[in-house]
């Protein structure tokens, strides 16, 4: 699959929706809608209505009465940091925002245990399973790996069901996990961008809902005013942790031939994704949202009408440029964990959430890889 011209298609389509920001403690909007789906709770999306308040809210569908409200409460940071209640449905999580959200370095120290997890797809179930068996979480859902390290190699968007359960799980993993001196890493995959930049293809009938009754596209829950908006900003694209590359699509040799630092290509997509509309300088788009972009790059397993299959010495080239040693990426899916051409590269996306494949990710644990599992032990990679 080709990602189609975004860029045009974007200058062409969507202009912000307005959104009613009430100060209301409570607000409940009854409508109906035309799209046919089952009842929901959606949410919390929160947005700021001030440096220093937010409006949180969710929208709620009753399939049976086929109406559907919106129900909103506003907060204000205290401090550097702003903690609420979820208050809709069921959903009684308490929700913890810091007020400054800040980019990591994609350089990052040598660590003795790392979790890699390819493309959760709004798996939410499947993704705190493999987790919990695996002793990175506790049976409340909070980090319980230490000063260990969890790599998520992108593409949390799209075609499930349980997409922002899945993004305030891991927004929420990465507070704990930075207490306890450990990190969460969230790389930009393919669907985070689309999201970002009105491409619906992928996103569920539930979601398209949700938006209409608002009155946005579903691009805008993660817009500049929203906070998942800002945090997803926030991410990058390439993350070194010691001498293991870690990216979701691959690195194109095009994109290797610019010799951009880990941290340029960071910079450059999100320049590219916070001015897409406006771009001062074009000359580097089909490097960052095309398909020799390392967020759509499958070359590394696949030949496309555009490019071969990698060869070995590119990569070797491609390690040798950002001092590593393996390359693990997800994006292009794979029927199991594997490493290949002599564990330079690890192929992550095993379909989650998929009854045709056994649900796993990578452990990283003293220099050896192994596969990790949700209901059975790790095996050792070979």
């Amino acid at each position: 699959m080709q990602i189609k011209p975004i860029y045009s298609f974007l200058l062409l389509l969507f202009t912000l929706a307005s959104f009613d920001s009430q100060a209301a403690t409570e607000q409940d909007t009854i409508s109906k809608d035309s799209l046919l789906v089952g009842s929901y709770v959606e949410g919390p999306h929160v947005r700021y209505i001030s440096s220093s308040k937010v409006e949180a809210f969710y929208v709620v569908h009753d399939s049976i009465k086929n109406k559907t409200r919106k129900i909103s409460k506003t907060f204000r940071f205290k401090h550097d940091t702003l903690t609420f209640m979820g208050f809709a449905g069921n959903d009684t999580l308490t929700y913890t925002i810091p007020h400054k959200i800040k980019p990591e370095s994609g350089e990052n120290p040598s660590n003795n245990r790392i979790v890699v997890l390819g493309d959760i797809h709004g798996e939410f179930e499947s993704l705190l399973a493999i987790l919990r068996y695996n002793k990175i979480i506790d049976k409340n859902n909070r980090w319980d790996y230490g000063d260990g390290q969890v790599v998520f190699t992108g593409d949390v968007f799209d075609r499930g069901n349980k997409v922002t359960e899945c993004l305030w799980f891991i927004f929420q993993l990465e507070i704990q996990a930075k207490k306890q001196g450990g990190m969460v890493h969230y790389l930009l995959g393919n669907h985070e961008t689309m999201a970002l930049l009105f491409d619906d293809r992928y996103v569920i009938d539930k979601y398209q809902h949700a938006a209409h009754h608002v009155n946005f596209h579903y691009s805008h829950f993660f817009d500049k005013h929203s906070i998942l908006g800002k945090w997803l900003r926030s991410k990058n694209t390439l993350v070194r942790i010691g001498e293991q590359l870690f990216v979701h699509g691959g690195i194109s040799p095009e994109l290797i031939a610019k010799k951009m630092s880990i941290n340029e290509v960071n910079d450059g997509m999100r320049y590219h994704l916070n001015n897409y509309t406006e771009l001062a300088d074009t000359t580097l788009v089909d490097i960052f949202l095309f398909s020799n972009s390392p967020l759509w790059y499958r070359g590394y397993l696949s030949r496309t009408p555009k490019y071969d299959r990698i060869s070995l010495q590119e990569v070797l080239k491609t390690l040798e440029f950002y001092n590593s040693t393996v390359i693990i990426f997800g994006h292009t899916p794979v029927a199991r964990v594997y490493p290949f051409y002599s564990f330079k590269l690890i192929a992550m996306d095993v379909p989650i959430g998929d009854p045709n494949y056994i649900d796993q990710g990578l452990l990283i644990e003293n220099q050896k890889y192994y596969r990790i599992f949700a209901h059975k032990e790790k095996e050792r990679l070979q």
